[in-house]
């Protein structure tokens, strides 16, 4: 992943490819120093590339939650996913969850552990909503 696949003002300290995983458990900043959380999810959105037979993926945005809990599996994304009682659990644990889009990532301290937003706020997770 490079920022230049999805959004070029994002800027990358040490350069370079490297692996989803890596975002994963990264503090989040705001644009003020303030901390907003950990990274707890990405959303991804296909390209028009092609490799191989599938469409190449690219960060969409970051899931940002207080602490770092989990995978939220899917249940941030539409109102009547899976059953209801774990439905509600999962969106209980992450009920101060929020969103922030790709492009307001203004760089990624990879040594650091720490990614720098261009926002105040996260958006609330329901308005980010793709699925």
């Amino acid at each position: 992943m490079t920022p230049s696949d999805r959004d070029a003002s994002a800027a990358v300290s040490s350069g370079g490819t490297h692996l989803l995983r890596e975002i994963l458990g990264m503090d989040v900043v705001a644009a003020d120093g303030r901390r907003l959380g950990h990274v707890n999810d990405l959303r991804l959105a296909p390209t028009r590339a092609v490799e191989g037979t599938m469409a190449r993926l690219v960060v969409d945005g970051l899931v940002i939650d207080g602490r770092h809990a989990g995978s939220m599996l899917g249940y941030d994304r539409r109102a009547e996913q899976g059953p209801r009682l774990v439905r509600l659990a999962v969106r209980g644990m992450h009920r101060h969850a929020g969103y922030a889009p790709w492009t307001a990532v203004s760089e990624i301290h990879w040594t650091a552990n720490r990614i720098t937003l261009t926002v105040q706020a996260l958006e609330p997770l329901d308005t980010a909503t793709r699925g």
